[in-house]
């Protein structure tokens, strides 16, 4: 065997075995105790390392049972120090939560740059870092060669209690991005990825919220380097085009109380009414739409911020809230790429097929529809901008200024009054 795993394993068996006979002696009491009573003495030792993570600590105040479930299928992982937990690469089936003790995460990136002469992106590369000669001559198969490194000691990221790993294993398909190594002795807990999944199957109103969490969770994740160690989405800065919304019947109209002057409550609810209606319904004769956008702004402030190339409501006096308008704007303005701009006070459709100029208000992120409802939004004094997304069957996406925020319902004044 190798000096260094040979090391390790004379280690584990020179150790006290005292301490893994009294878990093995507490895992058979579990065992034996009544299913109901299992389930919570497993939720009083595992839901506390679970809920120092935000989404599972909501879940524990939010919806108990779920939580006892998840408990059920935890799995205790007991480390000594020196300890080689996981290495860059492994398939990783479970997110790991630190119980006690300390370990330290080293990144792959230092790990190339201490044991590894091929260049990053090299085709031999995801090998070689593998299978690695070591400095004696002699081929290792395994992950002993990237221990007990100094650098990697140094530039390690020590973890301890409260603290998880791999989160990305419940969201998406995952390998290890670096090392794990035990610096004290410890204890982890582990959820394996498949046992929540069949968890949340059984709580419907949990996995919904978990499919919403996921995909925050995707779209942060793709932003950031690959790394076992990764902060979730922060709820405040979800995105909304990502949201589900619950149908609201009544729902009034978003920032009504704060529109600048040159916009009117009732045109925007005019446009309101009509982009929900073909996100839900699609265009005449059955088409589905494409997505679509709806500015509603001062009419000549926005002469300067874009223009369409062909505006067939050039000269003419066409309101939104004109008898036959929704059915003109299904035909001629909806199927058109570009915006379909509102005049905020007197209602009158100034263009279709528009473009704005200057996205860069809009950020970097999503595609240039989004980016230019965003943008749009915050120039000409201000535009309430409605925007659809091509495979939406009801929920749009509202921005005024820079606020922004999802919508799918019914406006309060479409209710009709009894009589």
């Amino acid at each position: 065997l190798p000096p260094k795993l040979y090391a390790r394993i004379k280690t584990h068996i020179d150790m006290d075995g005292t301490l893994f006979q009294v878990q093995r002696r507490e895992r058979q009491l579990i065992a034996a105790v009544p299913e109901s009573l299992r389930m919570d003495l497993m939720m009083q030792i595992y839901g506390g390392p679970l809920s120092h993570h935000p989404f599972f600590r909501f879940l524990c105040s939010w919806h108990t049972q779920f939580i006892r479930t998840v408990c059920r299928a935890v799995e205790t992982e007991d480390v000594h120090a020196g300890d080689f937990v996981f290495g860059d690469g492994d398939a990783c089936t479970s997110i790991r939560f630190i119980v006690n003790g300390e370990l330290g995460y080293t990144h792959a990136t230092v790990l190339m740059e201490e044991n590894v002469d091929y260049p990053i992106g090299s085709v031999s590369f995801g090998i070689f870092r593998r299978f690695r000669s070591e400095r004696g001559g002699s081929w290792n198969v395994g992950h002993s060669w990237s221990t007990g490194s100094s650098l990697e000691d140094k530039m390690a990221t020590r973890l301890s209690q409260g603290q998880w790993l791999s989160e990305a294993v419940l969201w998406s398909v995952w390998e290890h991005a670096g090392t794990l190594k035990a610096t004290t002795a410890g204890t982890c807990a582990l959820l394996p990825s498949a046992s929540f999944e069949e968890a949340i199957k059984l709580h419907p109103p949990v996995h919904w919220l978990s499919v919403l969490y996921a995909r925050q969770f995707v779209i942060h994740m793709n932003k950031m380097p690959m790394s076992d160690l990764f902060e979730p989405p922060d709820v405040k800065k979800w995105k909304p085009e990502a949201q589900d919304c619950v149908v609201q019947t009544y729902a009034c109209l978003p920032w009504e109380d704060e529109l600048p002057k040159h916009i009117e409550a009732n045109v925007v609810k005019d446009c309101l009414r009509l982009a929900s209606d073909v996100a839900r319904n699609g265009l005449d004769e059955n088409r589905p739409h494409h997505g679509f956008v709806m500015v509603v702004g001062d009419e000549k402030a926005l002469t300067s911020c874009g223009k369409s190339g062909f505006n067939p409501f050039f000269g003419h006096d066409l309101r939104i809230d004109h008898k036959g308008a929704h059915d003109t704007l299904r035909r001629n303005a909806f199927h058109a790429d570009g915006a379909i701009v509102v005049d905020g006070i007197s209602g009158r459709v100034v263009a279709s097929g528009w473009f704005v100029g200057d996205i860069r208000l809009g950020g970097s992120e999503g595609g240039a529809r989004s980016r230019s409802a965003k943008a749009i939004a915050q120039q000409a004094g201000d535009c309430y901008v409605i925007k659809a997304s091509e495979d939406s069957r009801g929920k749009l996406v509202l921005h005024l200024g820079t606020k922004t925020q999802a919508f799918h319902g019914t406006l309060r004044s479409e209710i009709p009054i009894p009589l």
